[in-house]
């Protein structure tokens, strides 16, 4: 039996040791794709208990409590229609010790190693948790969450985080990205040497069946400056927020593809569809798929003009519970996978994208793994397009190490970009090592089986290069 989460947990054979210890343990992060609050990292205030910084904002675990039956107040009950509000300790000390009871089930859960791996990479604490030992571990944790370096910048210099990137509506004014960039030029900044950098996600311009759709259009048009006599007129607005976006740092942009995103259109169809829905009436399916392909390909040519990297998340099916909905607000962690097929519609999308002289740098994630295949090999036919790392529901052990092994069967290994958290917890870095070690590991199996040399410092660096470089030259890191 195998001691539980030690220094060679998940690495089986010596060269995957190797490779973790001396090549990928120590490289910096760069987090490309992430919803933490940039207003929190630069206000730095402490997180407050363990409750709060484990449980205010994690949807995982949210729901293994929702799956374990916990009642809803306890996971959700700090929100009050998406506003936090200011519960006592005692409250926090119940749904902390809810999450535990929980914890001690979730075997074969994700959750469970990434827990763990929270208090070993903080907070020193290498016991398990248990409802027996609750308590003390919440004092520790408690006492550590008061120091300086336990606040948003402390915890992420304290993984070696170099850079990241938020996940940022068009519309806004980016003035915590300004405020960071600006407070780094200071000596005794704390957050000289972290980038905090915005993504351009602009959502809400593609769901064109949304009731806020005719209203943002509304608040897009004033905040360019530009009188929109068509779509024409809207992309440029939308080219005038990515050159602002662009000089606060930004380098990718990100979209997230729910339904149906594409039909074969015209300038004349696609116009009268987006004039249409900015006076409020409905659409029909087919306008909307119209309507978002047009937008999508018009994009990635702006994309490419702006040297941003387009990604493109595709299949979450969101809002599944209605009541907490309309209780809680969006974001609470009652989203699933969606299960309707797309590799035409994308392979349309990039065409026309490509088609263009100029194309932008492209990474396609999928939710749904039955899609593995069909997002790799789509990759594949396309410069400088990239099947993305394991997303969401997919970065457990298994589903990254499915992802890796689709991506290695169906292009070069070599040349992938890594990973990231997709997190709203400044907690959740250790999910980094989670995936290099599998990485290691998968590499080092298949040179004890024979079927791949073993060339330590070949691999080492092409390990090195996956953990941290390889993103950083992709997406122009500076």
């Amino acid at each position: 039996m195998k001691t539980f989460l030690n220094e060679n947990f998940i690495l089986q054979s010596e060269e995957a040791k190797t490779l973790y210890h001396k090549y990928a343990e120590n490289e910096p992060i760069f987090d490309f794709h992430n919803h933490l609050s940039p207003q929190e990292i630069f206000e730095n205030k402490p997180l407050g208990n363990l409750a709060n910084a484990w449980l205010d904002h994690d949807h995982y675990k949210w729901r293994a409590m929702r799956a374990a039956g916990i009642d809803e107040n306890l996971i959700t009950g700090h929100l009050k229609a998406g506003t936090g509000t200011e519960p006592s300790e005692c409250y926090d000390y119940e749904r902390y010790l809810a999450f535990v009871k929980t914890l001690q089930g979730c075997i074969g859960n994700p959750l469970y190693h990434w827990s763990h791996l929270e208090l070993q990479r903080y907070f020193g604490i290498t016991e398990p948790l248990t409802e027996k030992n609750a308590r003390a571990v919440w004092d520790k944790c408690n006492e550590l969450l008061l120091k300086q370096e336990y606040t948003p910048q402390g915890l992420l210099r304290k993984m070696g985080v170099k850079a990241l990137c938020t996940t940022d509506d068009p519309l806004d004014d980016l003035q915590w990205h300004k405020k960071i960039a600006q407070s780094s030029d200071s000596k005794n900044s704390g957050t000289e040497s972290i980038k905090v950098l915005p993504s351009f996600r602009p959502d809400m311009v593609l769901n064109a069946d949304s009731p806020d759709f005719a209203d943002y259009i509304s608040r897009l048009q004033k905040a360019s400056g530009i009188k929109f006599k068509s779509i024409t007129d809207m992309l440029s607005a939308l080219a005038a927020r990515m050159d602002f976006f662009k000089q606060n740092g930004s380098l990718v942009s990100d979209h997230s593809l729910e339904t149906d995103f594409y039909l074969p259109s015209n300038f004349d169809d696609v116009n009268y569809i987006f004039e249409k829905a900015w006076i409020g009436k409905h659409l029909k399916p087919e306008e909307l798929a119209k309507y978002k392909g047009y937008v999508l390909i018009e994009l990635g040519k702006l994309y490419a003009q702006k040297g941003f990297v387009m990604q493109l998340h595709i299949g979450a099916l969101r809002d599944n519970n209605s009541m907490l909905l309309q209780e809680r607000g969006k974001n609470v962690g009652v989203d699933s996978l969606n299960d309707f097929n797309f590799a035409q519609q994308l392979s349309a999308v990039l065409d026309g994208i490509y088609k263009c002289s100029e194309s932008p740098k492209i990474i396609l994630y999928n939710l749904n793994p039955k899609d593995n295949e069909a997002l790799a090999t789509m990759a594949a036919n396309f410069r400088n397009c990239l099947f993305g790392p394991a997303w969401w529901f997919n970065d457990h052990k298994d589903g990254i190490e499915e992802q890796i092994r689709v991506y290695a069967r169906t292009a070069v290994l070599g040349k992938y970009v890594g990973m990231l958290t997709d997190s709203r917890s400044f907690l959740s870095y250790p999910r980094h090592e989670y995936f290099r070690r599998i990485l290691c590991n998968f590499i080092g199996n298949l040179v004890e089986q024979g079927e791949f040399p073993w060339d330590e410092e070949m691999l080492g660096q092409i390990v090195k290069n996956i953990c941290y470089k390889n993103a950083v030259e992709f997406f122009g890191l500076k």
